[in-house]
C-alpha cells in the first residue's frame, strides 16, 4: 500500500509539471508568433485597398466640391446677365421717356419771342430740323415711333408764337416733313428686309430618298411602260388572219424613284428605276386533244435608268434601258422551232420626252436613238401622244386616249394603241379600266415585223 500511494504521489508531481511547463508557452505564443510570407502579402494588399479606397472617396469629393462650385459660378453669372438685361431694358425704357420731350427742342421758342427780327433763324431752324431728321433716319431706320413723335412737335409749337409774320411761313414749311413720311419708309424696308431674308429659306433644295409620286407619271397606253397591267383580247389578228382563241398580255413592272431633290416649288429633278417583265399568254382549244389549253407564247425584259427634270408645267424624262426577248418553251414546241431564230429585239436604247398637261390633256412627244450596231438594229425611233382624265371630286372619272410609236427597224410603220375608259381611286395609285384597241406592228416578242391588231379589255396599275 505505501508504494502505491508513492507511486501516486509521484504521477501526481509529474503531472502537475507538465501543465506548469506547457501553460507559459501557450500564453507567451501568440506575442511571439511571426507572420507567414503570404499572410504577410495579404495584409499588405487589404491596407493598399484600404489606402486606395480613402483616395477615391477624397477625389470624389474634391470633384464634387468642384462641380458645386462650378454650378454656383453659372447660375452667378445667369443671374448677371439677367440683372444687366433687365438694366438695359430698364436704360432703353427710361431713354425713350426721356427723349420724347427732349426731341420737340423747345428752346427756340424763347429766342424767336424775344427779339421782334428773328426771320433769319425761323428759316435756318426747319434746315437744323431736316439735317436731325436725316441724321435720325440714317443710323436707326428700325425705330418709326420716334420720327413719328418728333414730327408733330415743331408743328404745334410755331403756331403758338405770337408773331403773325411768322406763323403761316412755318405752317407752309410744317407740312413738309408730313409729306415725306418717314415712317412709311422705313416699314418698306424691314418688310423688304423681311422679304429678302425669308427667300433663301424657300430656296433651300429639299432632298428625298424613296419620295412618293413621279415628275413624269408613267404612260399607261405604251404597251412597253413599266407599270402592271392585264388584258384579255378575244379579237387579236395577226396579218389579217383571226386567232383561234384570245390573247391574254400581262406585264409586271414599277417605276420607282430612290432619290429627289427640290430647289423650289415647280423646280425639281429625281432619279428613277424601273424594272418590267411582259409575257404574252394564248388560250385555245386544241383539237388534237379535245380540250383547252394555255401557254406562254413570249416573255420580255427591261430595266431602265430614268432621270426626270420637272420646270414649272413642263417635265422632261431621259431615260436609258435594256430589253430582250424570249420565246416561250410551249409555243416553240408547239410550232417546232428546231432552229435559232433572228432575234433583234435585244439591244439598248438612249431616249428623251418631253410632257405637258394643257386643259386637262397631258401631251407628250420624244425620240431615242438604239445603243447598237446598225446591221444589228435600224437605230432611230420615235413617240407621240395624248391623253385625257377629267377633273373629278368623285371616286371615278373618264380618262381616254392614244399613244403613237415608229420604228425605223419597222420602216416608220406607226404602232397605234387607243383606250377609253375610267379611273378609278383617290390616290396616286389609282385603278385604270380601258376598252383598248391596237394597229400596227407587234409591240413585243422577236416578230415585231409581224401587222398585228386586237380589240379587248384592260387593268392598269402603278403600284408606286
Amino acid at each position: 500500500m505505501k508504494k502505491l500511494l508513492l507511486v501516486i504521489l509521484l504521477g501526481i508531481q509529474v503531472g502537475t509539471l507538465a501543465l506548469a511547463q506547457q501553460t507559459p508557452s501557450k500564453t507567451t505564443a501568440p506575442a511571439s508568433r511571426t507572420l507567414t510570407p503570404a499572410e504577410q502579402r495579404q495584409k499588405e494588399k487589404i491596407e493598399r485597398e484600404v489606402q486606395r479606397e480613402r483616395q477615391i472617396r477624397a477625389e470624389w469629393a474634391q470633384k464634387q466640391r468642384e462641380y458645386e462650385a462650378k454650378q454656383a459660378e453659372k447660375e452667378r453669372q445667369r443671374q448677371a446677365k439677367k440683372a444687366e438685361k433687365e438694366r438695359q431694358q430698364q436704360d432703353k425704357e427710361a431713354g425713350k421717356s426721356s427723349t420724347t420731350p427732349v426731341t420737340p427742342a423747345p428752346t427756340p421758342v424763347p429766342e424767336k419771342v424775344s427779339p421782334p427780327v428773328t426771320t433769319p433763324a425761323a428759316e435756318s431752324t426747319p434746315k437744323e430740323k431736316k439735317q436731325k431728321r436725316k441724321k435720325e433716319v440714317v443710323p436707326e431706320p428700325t425705330p418709326p415711333a420716334k420720327t413719328v413723335e418728333t414730327e408733330p412737335t415743331p408743328v404745334t409749337k410755331p403756331a403758338t408764337e405770337p408773331t403773325p409774320v411768322d406763323a403761316p411761313k412755318r405752317v407752309e414749311k410744317a407740312p413738309k416733313p408730313k409729306r415725306e413720311r418717314i415712317p412709311k419708309v422705313q416699314t418698306v424696308d424691314s418688310a423688304a428686309s423681311v422679304s429678302v431674308t425669308s427667300e433663301p429659306t424657300m430656296a433651300r433644295p429639299k432632298r428625298e430618298f424613296l419620295p412618293k409620286g413621279h415628275l413624269f407619271d408613267p404612260i399607261v397606253l405604251d404597251p412597253l411602260e413599266a407599270q402592271t397591267y392585264g388584258s384579255v383580247l378575244p379579237l387579236y389578228y395577226t396579218e389579217g388572219e383571226k386567232y383561234k382563241g384570245s390573247i391574254v398580255p400581262f406585264a409586271f413592272g414599277f417605276a420607282k424613284p430612290f432619290y429627289r431633290r427640290t430647289t423650289e416649288p415647280g423646280r425639281a429633278e429625281e432619279w428613277v428605276l424601273d424594272l418590267a417583265s411582259y409575257t404574252q399568254f394564248e388560250a385555245f382549244h386544241d383539237d388534237k386533244l379535245n380540250k383547252a389549253r394555255r401557254q406562254i407564247m413570249n416573255t420580255d425584259y427591261k430595266i431602265s435608268i430614268i432621270y426626270n427634270v420637272r420646270r414649272g408645267l413642263n417635265n422632261y424624262r431621259f431615260r436609258v434601258y435594256h430589253i430582250s426577248s424570249h420565246l416561250g418553251d410551249d409555243y416553240i414546241y408547239r410550232n417546232q422551232i428546231t432552229a435559232p431564230t433572228p432575234n433583234s429585239v435585244n439591244y439598248e436604247q438612249l431616249d428623251a420626252t418631253y410632257s405637258r398637261n394643257v386643259n386637262n390633256w397631258r401631251l407628250y412627244g420624244g425620240a431615242g436613238i438604239t445603243l447598237r450596231k446598225a446591221e444589228e438594229r435600224k437605230l432611230l425611233s420615235a413617240q407621240l401622244g395624248a391623253f385625257y382624265k377629267k377633273p373629278s371630286e368623285k371616286a371615278t372619272r373618264l380618262v381616254g386616249g392614244v399613244d403613237i410609236k415608229f420604228w425605223q427597224q419597222t420602216n416608220f410603220r406607226p404602232g397605234i394603241h387607243a383606250g377609253v375608259g375610267f379611273e378609278l381611286g383617290r390616290t396616286q395609285n389609282n385603278l385604270t379600266f380601258l376598252l383598248e384597241g391596237y394597229s400596227g406592228f407587234r409591240p413585243y416578242s422577236q416578230y415585231e415585223n409581224q401587222q398585228t391588231a386586237w380589240l379587248g379589255i384592260g387593268l392598269y396599275l402603278n403600284p408606286f
